[in-house]
């Protein structure tokens, strides 16, 4: 028996790996030629093909479920082509056991894919975007590109850039008071991140011009300003260079699980909605169950509705499904914004309903 199951996890899993490797090379190579369309000055060709090659965990990440609903149709397609499967069931096999055997390279496949999202996918996604922005930045100062806008509370702030080694450049702070009129403005021209030996965390700004808005004495007057120069200025924040990095990122899905736990945590500490990171956090934690759903599915149309069907048939319902499901993710996702119930809920019922029609499907065949 354990060697029936090994056949199976072996012809669904190369499958699988075959789906996912022919899906990131499409993918891939879209990605490249959409690039192409920004070569220019100092963003090269040679750019170009970096920018492609760190984005490939990213591929992979976003594409193993899809890759895994594929390969199982194809695989146990297979399977069933052959009379195989006829066999299996003729032999008392059931159809739980081999979904069992069938979903055993999923559970591999969702495992790589959790360690690439968490420990490959920041880091290089990170990269890349920070390497593009600052080609593209060099040969269009004048557009608003490069940059990235946070806020602690009162206090508004824009970085020209933030190095992995938590160096800042361009720093830009405006604070205001609780009416929203101004209180203070910063500037400095770099940023370095500081932990010393007591234990004290804070950022030491350099070459530092600071204007102060000083009330009125009476309503009769203008507020009057008072700027000071400085070569050096603390300023101490509860904002780290974990958090800043995270934050060039933009979307919550290139971000690993840890970092989008920290910046839910950062975003309510400061009083800011972190719906949309919540969205990202609990699809990433449940990545790998849609994914064993979505190959619930596919092993339930093997045994009904595809039993007979020709491979390109099959590798085309796939797709259908997989569409249909990430549609359906889509569509939630800003739902649950919009109309306020929680996140877990718009990232679980694609996949809920996805194991309760699999599940009605295959039970109608046993």
């Amino acid at each position: 028996m354990r060697q029936l199951d090994r056949y199976i996890a072996l012809t669904v899993g190369n499958m699988m790996v075959a789906a996912v490797l022919g899906l990131v090379s499409v993918l891939t190579i879209f990605t490249f030629i959409e690039q192409i369309e920004d070569v220019e000055g100092d963003y090269t060709m040679f750019k170009v093909v970096i920018f492609c090659l760190f984005s490939v965990p990213r591929i992979i990440y976003e594409l193993i479920p899809f890759g895994a609903l594929v390969g199982c149709l194809a695989g146990l397609g297979a399977l069933a082509s052959s009379s195989e499967l006829v066999v299996m069931r003729a032999a008392g096999i059931s159809t739980w056991r081999i979904t069992w055997s069938a979903i055993i390279p999923v559970l591999l496949l969702a495992a790589v894919g959790v360690l690439v999202g968490e420990f490959v996918l920041p880091d290089l996604e990170r990269t890349a975007h920070q390497n593009r922005m600052a080609a593209i930045g060099n040969q269009n100062k004048d557009a608003e590109i490069q940059g990235l806008w946070y806020r602690e509370g009162k206090l508004y702030m824009h970085f020209d850039d933030v190095d992995d080694d938590g160096v800042v450049k361009g720093v830009s702070q405006y604070e205001v008071d609780d009416a929203g009129n101004p209180v203070k403005t910063i500037f400095a021209k770099t940023g370095s991140f500081c932990d010393d030996e007591a234990g004290e965390r804070y950022w030491m700004l350099e070459d530092v011009s600071i204007t102060r808005v000083i009330p009125p004495d009476s309503a009769d007057e203008l507020p009057r300003t008072e700027v000071q120069h400085l070569p050096s200025y603390r300023w101490d924040s509860q904002i780290e260079p974990q958090l800043l990095n995270m934050a060039s990122l933009v979307q919550p899905e290139r971000m690993s699980i840890a970092e989008l736990s920290n910046k839910i945590e950062y975003m309510r500490q400061q009083g800011l909605s972190p719906t949309k990171f919540e969205l990202g956090f609990w699809a990433k934690v449940f990545q790998p169950l849609a994914t064993v759903g979505l190959v619930v599915v596919a092993i339930a149309f093997i045994f009904g509705p595809l039993r007979e069907s020709g491979m390109g048939v099959r590798i085309l319902i796939g797709l259908v499904i997989g569409f249909a499901f990430k549609f359906l993710q889509d569509l939630l996702a800003p739902a649950s914004m919009v109309f306020g119930f929680h996140p877990i809920i718009a990232v679980l019922l694609p996949v809920v309903m996805c194991f309760a029609v699999g599940y009605v499907l295959v039970r109608r065949t046993t």
